[in-house]
Order: structure tokens, then sequence, then C-alpha cells
């Protein structure tokens, strides 16, 4: 497999391209504005034909940014079934599978950060956007967050992953790009032993300052 983890060191946001060599086959998650040219450059590089470019979420007031690349390589644009966006061709649900050669992402619905948020679980590796952050929680004061619906993503959807399952999320927080189930659900501070309330009141305290639009709270 081909696997690359992308930094745009404005926002510390991640993107994500996978890719099966045998049938020359990618998907991209989260590309980030202004990456089309290196996506592309990667993809003609490798010969490879991008297939599914996946979202974790979308806010409302942003636009949505990879109508372009989806238009040069006629890939699929990949939401959340609540996401709101007229471009998608596919919105995916809970439970939902995508093919990209002989590979397979399963769909798993982590509403809160958004509503319409999801994570891809593949093989070992979960992209889960802004749902979890490293040792981190992202910050939750857009009208869209549900401080609740974040809380039971994360402890009743994400944290019953095996322990190894490798964590790749939305943003770099500290200099660290990779986590994994085990060390957040022991170790995470605005997770680790604290009930649904319990982190609410938390997060409520916690808010980062000044921190540009998506980046996570540093850590406790």
């Amino acid at each position: 497999m081909y696997f690359r983890q992308f930094l745009t060191r404005e926002t510390f946001a991640l993107t994500y391209l996978l890719a099966d060599p045998r049938n020359r086959d990618a998907v991209v998650i989260d590309p980030q504005p202004r990456q089309d040219e290196l996506i592309l450059s990667l993809l003609a590089e490798r010969e490879l034909g991008l297939t599914l470019v996946l979202r974790t979420h979308l806010h409302q007031h942003e636009s949505n940014d990879c109508d372009a690349l989806c238009r040069h390589t006629g890939a699929e644009l990949v939401v959340g079934a609540l996401a709101r966006c007229d471009s998608a061709r596919r919105k995916v649900k809970h439970g939902d599978t995508l093919v990209f050669g002989d590979e397979v992402l399963r769909v798993l619905a982590t509403p809160g950060h958004t509503p319409g948020s999801v994570s891809y679980l593949w093989r070992d590796r979960l992209f889960c956007g802004d749902a979890l952050a490293i040792r981190a929680c992202v910050a939750a004061d857009d009208p869209e967050s549900d401080l609740g619906h974040i809380y039971d993503s994360v402890t009743r959807q994400l944290f019953l992953l095996p322990d190894e399952t490798l964590v790749f999320p939305g943003h770099e927080v500290d200099g660290r790009t990779v986590s994994t189930i085990a060390e957040e659900r022991q170790r995470n501070p605005y997770f680790a032993g604290r009930s649904r309330d319990a982190f609410a009141a938390l997060l409520a305290q916690h808010k980062p300052a000044s921190a540009p639009s998506g980046v996570p709270a540093l850590s406790l």
C-alpha cells in the first residue's frame, strides 16, 4: 500500500493519501485548500487514479474546496449523510463501506464536532478528522458542535476499537500526528475517567484562546 500524510502548517491540518499500487486506485482524505497541485503531482508520479475524495466533516461557513480536484480526476466527493454539501456525489452513513482497488474503508458515524462528522477505518488505521485529537479535544464553540455527541462518539464508538488501532487525526497537536486508541482512551485528559457531564463542564472551562478555526485545544 501507498500511504502519505501531509501537514498544512498554517492551520496544522492533516491530509491523507492512500492507494492500492496493484490496481492503481487512490483516495484522499480531507484535502486542504491549495493542495490540488501537490496531490495531482503525486498521483502522476505514481501513476495512480484518484477515485474518491473523502471529507470527515464540513462546516456551514466553509465552501467546498474539493470541486476542482474532483473535476481534474473524475473522483467522487464523499461526505457524511448529514453533511450540508450539494456537490457531494455520495453521502455515507454508519456501517457503509468504500472500496478502492482491493482495499476497503469502513464508515463510522462520529457526530459532535459537526452533525455530519464521520470517520474512516482502514485496516488498523482510523482517520477521524476532528472527532478525536491527540491528548486533546477539538474546540467545540461552533454553533454546529454538540458536546454530548462529541463525548458519545469518542467513548461509545472510537474507544471500542482495538487498542492497537492507529489514530490519524485532522490536526497536528504539539508536533504529534499519530496516536493509538489505547493511548487516547487511557491518557486523553478530556475523556479518560470522565463522565459525560464532567467532560462538558471541563471543556466549557478550557476553550483555546486565539486559535485558528479548527485547531484543537492543547492538552491540559
